[in-house]
């Protein structure tokens, strides 16, 4: 069952926010996605770029060295850069301060780890989570850049219908709101799966 799928994919993929939406027993959206698009506890917010990808090592000798590649390669930090410089640029208008992390962390996950830069920030007042999904979705990630170029593009060539994948999932409240990123997902129809990936071309 969905349920089953979302349970196993849970106890397996620990770092990572997990979620289903249900139409009925049989047809769900199920997805364990990494990437928080932002939290808000009431002018508090915290989002992240999390951009650059390699895979992990046979062994922590491996992981280690791969780990320090993806540290040190350029193409992988001018991407996470591409999108902490996009997000910075989006939510300017709404902040009364920010503060980015200088330098990437790395965030590992069962099959890949990725470069990670926490940005957090005083919105100003009456700033809405309804105004922060409207200047965040879509990310770079997901949608490229220039974004309104990017999304052109992408309705003239991509050939399947995105539907709920790369959306946002998540609650929104006036004094709480967290959303999800709806990468690492897949729709379940009856007896069909269908998955969704994507991959960052720079």
């Amino acid at each position: 069952s969905p349920a089953q799928l979302l349970k196993a994919s849970r106890s397996r993929n620990i770092s990572s926010f997990h979620f289903m939406m249900a139409m009925d027993a049989k047809h769900c959206f199920v997805g364990s996605t990494p990437e928080r698009l932002f939290l808000r506890q009431e002018r508090d917010l915290q989002t992240e770029a999390l951009a650059g990808t390699i895979g992990r090592g046979q062994d922590l000798s491996e992981d280690d060295q791969l780990a320090q590649w993806l540290m040190d390669d350029n193409k992988n930090r001018y991407e996470n850069r591409l999108v902490v410089d996009d997000i910075v640029s989006r939510l300017v208008p709404r902040c009364e301060t920010m503060n980015v992390a200088e330098t990437p962390e790395l965030v590992r996950l069962r099959k890949v780890q990725h470069l990670k830069r926490s940005i957090g920030a005083q919105l100003n007042e009456q700033v809405y989570s309804a105004d922060l999904l409207d200047s965040l979705q879509p990310t770079a990630a997901i949608a490229g850049l220039p974004r309104d170029k990017a999304l052109d593009f992408i309705t003239e060539h991509e050939p399947f219908a995105r539907g709920w994948y790369s959306g946002a999932v998540g609650f929104l409240s006036h004094q709480r709101s967290e959303l999800c990123v709806a990468i690492r997902s897949a729709l379940i129809m009856g007896e069909e799966l269908h998955l969704f990936a994507g991959a960052g071309i720079v």
